[in-house]
C-alpha cells in the first residue's frame, strides 16, 4: 500500500499545477468575454454582489466533489514458544473535498474585466482542482 502512495504522489507532482497557473487560464480565455457565456457554459453562479460603480462580483463554484480514501491495516506476528502475539496497526480512513471557487468581476455591459480563483482544492489528477475545470 505504501509503494502505491509513493507513486501515486510522484506520479501528480510530476504533473503539478498551481492556482497561479488557473489564474493564469482563467484570464486568458474568459476576460473580455460576456459572464452570460461562461455562466451559460459552467452553471449559474453561487452568489452576486452590485459594486458602488455599478460593477457586478460574482462566485461560480462547482460542487464539492468527496472522495473517500479506505483505512488499512498491517499486522505482524511475533512467535515466542507456542504462542503466537499479533501487534495490529490501523490507519483510518479519510474524506479529501475537492472544489473550484472562482470570482468573477463584470462591467454593468455585462463582460468579465477581472476572473481568478477564489478557492482551489487540490484535484483528482492535479495539485490545483481550478487548473482541472478550466486549464485545458
Amino acid at each position: 500500500m505504501r509503494k502505491i502512495i509513493a507513486i501515486s504522489t510522484a506520479i501528480l507532482l510530476a504533473a503539478c499545477t498551481t492556482t497561479q497557473q488557473a489564474n493564469t487560464a482563467l484570464s486568458t480565455k474568459f476576460a473580455g468575454r460576456s459572464a452570460d457565456s461562461f455562466f451559460l457554459q459552467y452553471g449559474p453562479p453561487a452568489s452576486s454582489y452590485t459594486m458602488n460603480d455599478g460593477r457586478r462580483m460574482y462566485v461560480w463554484a462547482e460542487t464539492q466533489r468527496n472522495f473517500q480514501l479506505p483505512g488499512s491495516s498491517t499486522s505482524t506476528v511475533n512467535v515466542i514458544g507456542n504462542t503466537a502475539y499479533v501487534n495490529t496497526t490501523t490507519t483510518p480512513g479519510a474524506n479529501i473535498a475537492m472544489q473550484c471557487q472562482v470570482r468573477l468581476v463584470v462591467s454593468k455591459s455585462g463582460i468579465i474585466e477581472q476572473i481568478q480563483a477564489q478557492s482551489d482544492s487540490m484535484g483528482v489528477w492535479q495539485t490545483s482542482r481550478c487548473n482541472e475545470v478550466f486549464g485545458g
